[in-house]
C-alpha cells in the first residue's frame, strides 16, 4: 500500500536532515570551497540549512493544517528545490568535475524517489492542481538555482 501524500509529507524534514548529516560527514563544505574557488565555512553551513530545514517544517505543517491548494504548492515548491533540484546539483557537479559530489547517495536514494512519490501522490488525492504543483516544482529549481548561483559560486560577487 502506498503512502498517503500528507504521510510522505512527514519524510520530508528526516530525509533533509539524513541529506545534510552525509554532506556534513562526507565534506560538502570543503567539496564546494575546492569546486567553486570561495571558501564554505561551517557556521554558513549549518546555519543555511537548519534555516531552510525551519522552513520546511513549518510549510509542511501549514499545508497538513489547511490542506490547500496553495499550501500544499509552496510546501511542494519548497520541497522540490532542496530536495529534488539538490539531486539534479549533486549530479550536474558529478558530471561537470567528474569527481564524487559529497551528498550524492542520499539525494539520488532518498530525495528523488521521495520527490517522485510525493508528486505522484499530490495528484492522485488532488490536494494541488497540476498547474500550480508544474508552477512550484519549475519555481523550486529557480531557488535551487539561485542558491547553487550566489551562494556556492557567488556569482555577481553575491
Amino acid at each position: 500500500m502506498a503512502l498517503s501524500y500528507y504521510r510522505l509529507t512527514a519524510l520530508l524534514a528526516p530525509a533533509f536532515v539524513l541529506h545534510v548529516a552525509e554532506e556534513y560527514v562526507t565534506g560538502f563544505p570543503a567539496y564546494a570551497g575546492e569546486i567553486s574557488g570561495h571558501a564554505m565555512d561551517l557556521p554558513l553551513f549549518l546555519g543555511s540549512n537548519l534555516a531552510f530545514l525551519a522552513i520546511l517544517v513549518l510549510l509542511q505543517r501549514r499545508a497538513v493544517r489547511l490542506r490547500t491548494d496553495r499550501a500544499n504548492a509552496w510546501l511542494i515548491g519548497w520541497s522540490a528545490a532542496h530536495q529534488f533540484w539538490n539531486f539534479v546539483f549533486h549530479a550536474v557537479l558529478m558530471l561537470m568535475f567528474a569527481r564524487y559530489s559529497p551528498g550524492m547517495l542520499s539525494s539520488a536514494l532518498v530525495y528523488l524517489p521521495l520527490s517522485l512519490l510525493l508528486w505522484r501522490a499530490a495528484l492522485k488525492e488532488d490536494v494541488v492542481q497540476p498547474t500550480a504543483m508544474t508552477v512550484a516544482i519549475l519555481s523550486g529549481g529557480l531557488c535551487m538555482g539561485a542558491i547553487a548561483a550566489f551562494g556556492i559560486f557567488h556569482l555577481a560577487g553575491f
